[in-house]
């Protein structure tokens, strides 16, 4: 602390001027560089000058450390006029003494002593010498010779001394540890120390909170404080007059760099240059790695060390501001820095360091001239690194630079795959020329069997079959080669995945003749039998559920899939064809749940086209639950996320969720704008196009095109067909082709469809089955329309078909109208209205609308009710029983009214006991029809 220091000064000027006179006085002042010597020193000289103390100042500088008497000559400096004519010349007089350098040097120290002797007879005499280790040898003789002969009790020596001593450290030891030497050791400010100069500095007690954020900067150091200070003075004359709350905080600016600028060169070359060691390997935890680095013993590296943490310039091996690092390597010359990057970068490859730190150096300059073998490798193993930490740019300049110096065309070829892979998540766009340069290559086997499956996947995308079928046989020869092995996994995962997406194209057809364990489940695994990959297990489960329907074996694969197998670059098409199995199995809940957490996971990476791919999905869902509006949002945000030209041949499947959703909710030119948008016509040939193709056709039918309509279900359901994908998991084509023969009058024609889906479909409570009996329904007589609806709503709630299940409501209310029941017709429009609202399908909701409520007293009267009965009910009563003939439940109802359960069961009695009926069903369905969609 500051008290701490002027309590030293206090001592020193107790000892050497207001002691008992016995002999000749030496103070030495100790602590790390900048730590305030020189300032005590002085302190002390102007102290001595002010009581009539002759004062003899010297400094010492390691620049002349070799030149023999070079402190001996400033003493001599500041004594008398006759003195210094008198001193002898310390050169020349040893070179001329005819009995040689000793003679020459004995002579010395006696005209030294008398010197002093003479100085001393009739006043007080201070000899201070500053950077006392850096001190010539010849010097520190003289001066250690003089002050033990002289006994003057005028007489007094005060150093400063570093840490740092140089060759003359035994002459040192032995000046410096005479008995009665009085040491001042100067530590750095602690917390409390910086505390008080801050508040002393800055006059205000604000500043005492930031003391500990001053001191982890400094460590304690006053030339680094003043630096701070002094940059933040600086700040506040160029800025407004009133400083803004928090200008009391410690940014580092150009002064406080130059003060640890300072710190290190006053250290001397061999420290500079173990803190430029430091700043360049980014720490000291390896003093044997930085003494090989800058080729200084391990000694000196050390001390170095040692000193660097006690100015506050390190702390725990590291810097404790960055900006000091960046000062360093900044105070590098060029040439130099070049050489010690590749010298850190050869040191770290061979100690086996991180390859991303071997790396960090290669990148900082470039590799020297040959290039040495190591250092493509590094590179390359670097970009591993990176890419599994997500770290892609970093990955992506290893890459470019190991490119640009191997001198293998295979390995360049494998480097640009590489590349491709890295990036392909991220930006796709970025890599189709890269790809596309590739697709010769990989077919002629030029490029490695592990490498070339990553290509294969991309030319797919992109619809060069051709290309991509040249390299699947070169994968395949390479794999019959290595049976059982990863290699070998991956050809059948990509065989899977054909079958399940691409699988109409002749090119491929010889990868499509499935071996017998290359298609989807027949029997269950027996408990001895070793588990397939993830990768198969996946595409397996995905072709099950396409090609078979709803398998619960397969499920469960793919749940564990996603549960076991993290989304990487390797896995991201493992992890989406499990997560696509969830969806086409309609298990909505767990698929949205997943879904969800990869879209947060993707997004956060800024891996915008897994993110697009996953979007796409969720619309997917969305889509088949029924959400319109979710299902418009997830697809736009997927084609933002990766533009149409970035999909490829897959651009259906965005493309289908959007045009399906528009015309689900009656924006017809919006599907039409998209439908008007090019495709490639490889996309019809694949599994995304089907999608597609079956949202054309619902918007034909849609907008009155029924021929139109008709052809493109057909279509969809012949391809479906012939790639062995017509089960009612993947699209339910049968059915649209039915709603197209009911609005031509062909009744048999779509019950014969409808009953074929029904099939289909089975007894379980899907989806697919409520839509199949709602098409069913109207081929039906009026009597057996009803309980055909009836079934199909409550399949459907129980499935979560919200869309459809609107669509049987509606159906259920004009069945019921035409029956003349105009109550439950109206009870069944209102529940229709409510789910076709939320699920946002806007023209149903409209078509519902055309005919207006009527009151319940209007009502009353048409029927011969006693409409005083009604006019018997409370506000309150009449809420609860125009919420309960609107179809909400007790609890329902209690939550909308803020109200309890128990309440409105005693109103509910009520409103039955006003209005004479004797149960729920019985209450009219025109009660305040408004109250139901505004309470």
């Amino acid at each position: 602390m500051l008290v701490e220091r002027d309590q030293e000064i206090a001592r020193l000027n107790r000892l050497l001027f207001e002691g008992a006179r016995e002999g000749s006085r030496l103070a030495v002042i100790s602590g790390a560089v900048t730590s305030g010597k020189t300032a005590l020193l002085h302190t002390m000289t102007d102290t001595a000058g002010g009581r009539g103390v002759r004062v003899l100042p010297a400094v010492a500088s390691a620049s002349e450390q070799k030149f023999p008497y070079a402190v001996l000559e400033q003493l001599y400096q500041g004594m008398p006029t006759h003195l210094q004519r008198s001193r002898p010349r310390p050169g020349l007089d040893a070179l001329r003494d005819p009995n040689g350098p000793d003679q020459a040097e004995l002579s010395l120290l006696q005209n030294f002593h008398r010197t002093l002797d003479e100085l001393t007879a009739d006043a007080p005499l201070l000899i201070a010498i500053d950077d006392v280790q850096f001190a010539d040898l010849p010097s520190l003789r003289c001066l250690a010779y003089g002050i033990r002969r002289c006994r003057s009790e005028a007489l007094s020596v005060v150093v400063s001394r570093g840490s740092l001593t140089g060759p003359a450290a035994t002459a040192l030891d032995e000046l410096l540890h005479e008995p009665k030497v009085c040491h001042v050791r100067l530590a750095p400010l602690t917390v409390a120390g910086v505390s008080t100069l801050l508040t002393e500095e800055l006059g205000t007690e604000e500043a005492g909170r930031h003391a500990a954020a001053y001191h982890e900067m400094t460590g304690g150091n006053l030339l680094l404080l003043r630096g701070l200070l002094d940059d933040r003075f600086s700040r506040l004359t160029r800025g407004p007059l009133d400083p803004a709350p928090g200008t009391d905080a410690p940014v580092a600016g150009e002064l406080f760099r130059q003060a640890a600028l300072s710190c290190v060169y006053r250290g001397g070359p061999a420290h500079r240059r173990v803190a430029h060691g430091v700043a360049l390997l980014g720490d000291a935890t390896s003093v044997p790695l930085l003494s090989r680095l800058i080729e200084v013993e391990e000694r000196l590296v050390r001390q170095s060390v040692a000193l660097l943490t006690e100015v506050g310039i390190l702390h725990g091996g590291r810097f404790r501001s960055d900006a000091v690092r960046t000062v360093l390597l900044d105070d590098l010359e060029l040439h130099e820095l070049g050489p010690l990057h590749h010298r850190a970068a050869r040191l770290l490859y061979e100690e086996g360091a991180d390859p991303i730190d071997v790396a960090r150096h290669l990148l900082s300059h470039e590799a020297p001239e040959p290039v040495e073998e190591w250092i493509t490798q590094a590179l390359c193993d670097a970009a591993v690194h990176a890419i599994a930490a997500d770290r892609r740019e970093l990955a992506m300049n290893c890459l470019q630079m190991a490119d640009r110096y191997t001198t293998d065309e295979r390995e360049a070829l494998q480097l640009q795959a590489t590349m491709v892979q890295a990036m392909w998540p991220f930006n796709p766009l970025s890599q189709m020329r890269r790809l596309q340069s590739l697709a010769g290559p990989a077919g002629s086997g030029l490029l490695p069997a592990p490498e070339t499956i990553p290509v294969v996947i991309g030319l797919l995308g992109l619809g060069r079959m051709d290309e991509a079928a040249a390299a699947l046989e070169q994968v395949s020869r390479a794999a019959a080669e290595h049976p059982g092995t990863e290699l070998d996994t991956g050809l059948r995962a990509i065989r899977l995945a054909l079958s399940s997406t691409y699988p109409d194209h002749p090119e491929l057809r010889p990868f499509l003749d499935q071996e017998e364990d290359d298609g989807p489940w027949d029997v269950p695994l027996s408990p001895d039998q070793t588990p397939e990959s993830p990768h198969l297990t996946a595409f397996r489960a995905l072709l099950t559920v396409l090609s078979r329907g709803v398998d619960e074996r397969a499920v469960r694969a793919a749940e564990r899939v996603l549960e076991t197998v993290r989304l990487s670059d390797r896995t991201m098409l493992t992890v989406h064809a499990a997560l696509q199995t969830l969806v086409y199995a309609d298990r909505h809940a767990t698929a949205t749940t997943w879904c969800d957490r990869l879209i947060e996971e993707t997004s956060e990476r800024g891996a915008k086209a897994l993110l697009a791919y996953f979007c796409v999905l969720r619309a997917q869902i969305a889509l088949r639950v029924g959400r319109l509006r979710d299902t418009v949002r997830y697809a736009e945000r997927a084609l933002e996320e990766l533009p149409a030209r970035g999909w490829g041949v897959t651009v259906g499947m965005p493309l289908g969720m959007l045009i399906n959703a528009h015309t689900a909710m009656g924006n017809h030119d919006a599907a039409a704008e998209l439908l008007a948008r090019p495709v490639p016509d490889e996309m019809y040939r694949n599994r995304f196009g089907l999608h597609y193709l079956y949202a054309r056709a619902r918007h034909q039918l849609a907008t009155g095109r029924q021929h139109a309509a008709l052809t493109d279900f057909r279509a969809c359901g012949e391809k479906m067909a012939d790639w062995g994908l017509d089960s009612p998991a993947t699209l339910t084509w049968r059915l649209g082709a039915a709603e197209t023969w009911l609005t031509l009058g062909g009744q048999e024609r779509a019950a014969r469809l409808a009953e074929e889906q029904l099939e289909l479909a089975g007894e379980s409570s899907s989806r697919t089955r409520g839509a199949a009996l709602r098409v069913l329904a109207a081929t039906r007589p009026r009597q057996e329309r009803i309980a055909l609806l009836q079934q199909a709503v409550g399949v459907l709630q129980a499935s979560g078909g919200w869309y459809e299940m609107a669509r049987a409501l509606a159906d259920l209310a004009e069945a019921h109208k035409q029956l003349g029941d105009l109550d439950t017709s109206r009870l069944m429009t209102r529940r229709a209205l409510r789910l076709a609202d939320s699920c946002g399908a806007d023209e149903l909701s409209r078509s519902l609308q055309r005919t207006p409520a009527r009151s319940a007293l209007s009502e009353a009267a048409r029927t011969g009710e006693d409409t005083a009965a009604f006019s018997e009910l409370s506000d309150a009563e009449s809420r609860v029983a125009a919420l309960a003939a609107s179809g909400y439940t007790n609890r329902e109802i209690a939550a909308k009214l803020f109200i309890t359960i128990s309440t409105v069961e005693q109103h509910l009695t009520r409103v039955y006991r006003k209005i004479n009926i004797s149960q729920r069903r019985e209450l009219p369905a025109s009660l305040d029809f408004d109250v139901a969609y505004t309470a």
